[in-house]
């Protein structure tokens, strides 16, 4: 017999011969604190014995409720579910609840937790309940085919952090995502899955044209620290004469700290409008210095330094119509400055110059000079090849080695009354938690 199926979809009371019981060195008399069971030679019984020998124990009724398990185990269960269906677990029980809120939780719920893609959906004459809207889509990838998944149910508005502003993504790290409301002249940090958010303190430089800011958002797992860099790039001549140089400086906040910290002068100059990447505990960005030998600057979450990275072979100096990604785990640089060709750089051995590899080549011919002239940024590469990139910040393209196709991908919308030439994407890879804001100490922590 294997028991009885409850109101919650879980099969309890389940029994086994006692040749089986035998077998799988289980004696039902005992009992361990951590997974309520041991083997019949006293040494604890691993939450994967467990599993795998539901035997049930001396003393259990046979209707038991999931919550007579230990609470490793059932930990351990609700961990492997999908994000939105945890989500939902917290309306359970108060048990649960208080469960899904423990850091031990969270962090099992990390180590598990798949890729999924963040979208922040922004549009110039869009309504309210449009606009500022963040949406976590996760990846079908199967022999059968790939596809973006999105339930509204993972949707949530920015707006309540902000309503009057600009906001754009600036990083994520671990299911925190930090953006920038540049109207404002603000940063947040927050976790969307748990709906928190805390503002951070004003940094000492602001923007005024003509000098920059440039921002990136990390986190080293050496002191299990979440770092944001603003680097104030300030003009030293008006751009609108001509060439204009900058001098930078950096300054650093650790969530939890309450204060802005200086670093000091920055080298090379950067291009306000690309994204950060994070990768192996440094933040990177694209060099735009057109005096640099370097095409990328990385910067050491741990130890706060700057350091050029070796330059893709062949590649243009400048910044213009290449974007800086991740490509299956690897740094990879995207450059479209050509008329004729697209290339995707990939760094396959991380640091060492000699492993850039012309990995992807698109000819912009026929069908496919609509990508012409325009940054565009790898996203993922399917199981079967092909390849999904969004185009400037309007369109989603998956793109087909084999067919040498490319072929739009429409991303999902709640209001059917949405026109596309309206709306604007910042897209990137997220890693969805369920750490809270409030484990850090000195942050006002709000919901949203």
């Amino acid at each position: 017999m294997y028991g009885k199926l409850n109101d919650a979809g879980f099969v309890f009371g389940a029994t086994r011969s006692d040749n089986a019981r035998k077998e799988s060195g289980f004696n039902s008399n005992q009992v361990n604190d951590a997974t309520g069971c041991t083997t019949s030679n006293g040494s604890s019984a691993s939450i994967e014995d467990v599993q795998r020998y539901p035997v049930q124990i001396t003393g259990w009724p046979l209707e038991s409720s999931i919550n007579d398990l230990p609470t490793l185990i059932i930990s351990d269960i609700l961990s492997r579910l999908p994000t939105k269906t945890i989500i939902l677990c917290k309306c359970v029980c108060k048990s649960w609840r208080n469960l899904l809120l423990e850091p031990y939780f969270a962090n099992l719920h990390l180590s598990r937790s798949p890729t999924s893609l963040i979208i922040h959906q922004l549009g110039v004459s869009l309504p309210d309940s449009d606009t500022d809207i963040l949406k976590l889509v996760e990846f079908r990838d199967e022999p059968d085919g790939h596809d973006l998944c999105y339930d509204p149910v993972m949707k949530f508005d920015l707006k309540v952090c902000y309503p009057h502003g600009e906001i754009l993504l600036v990083g994520s790290a671990n299911g925190l995502l930090c953006f920038c409301d540049y109207k404002n002249e603000s940063l947040f940090i927050c976790n969307p899955i748990v709906r928190q958010y805390v503002t951070v303190p004003e940094p000492r430089h602001k923007k005024r044209y003509p000098s920059v800011l440039v921002y990136g958002f990390g986190f080293s797992s050496i002191s299990g620290q979440y770092k944001l860099v603003q680097i104030f790039q300030k003009a030293l001549s008006d751009p609108a004469l001509g060439n204009c140089s900058y001098e930078c400086q950096g300054e650093v906040y650790t969530l939890g700290s309450g204060e802005w910290r200086s670093i000091g002068t920055v080298p090379f100059e950067y291009d306000l409008r690309l994204y950060s990447v994070t990768l192996n505990g440094n933040i990177h960005w694209l060099i735009c210095d057109l005096k640099s030998t370097y095409s990328i600057c990385a910067f050491d979450i741990e130890k706060e330094s700057f350091q050029g990275l070796s330059s893709v072979p062949g590649l243009s100096r400048g910044s213009y119509c290449k974007s800086l990604g991740l490509l299956e785990g690897r740094l990879c640089v995207c450059d479209n400055s050509s008329n004729s060709d697209l290339v995707i750089w990939v760094m396959k051995e991380y640091g060492v110059s000699e492993s850039w590899t012309k990995e992807i080549v698109i000819k912009l011919e026929s069908d496919l000079g609509c990508l012409l002239y325009a940054v565009v940024t790898p996203i993922k590469v399917w199981g079967n090849g092909d390849i999904l990139m969004l185009w400037r910040d309007d369109y989603l393209y998956s793109y087909s080695p084999e067919r040498k196709t490319l072929e739009a991908v429409v991303v999902l919308r709640d209001s059917a009354h949405i026109v596309d030439r309206y709306i604007t994407y910042e897209m990137m890879l997220h890693v969805p938690s369920f750490f809270s804001l409030k484990d850090f100490a000195k942050e006002k922590v709000d919901m949203f």
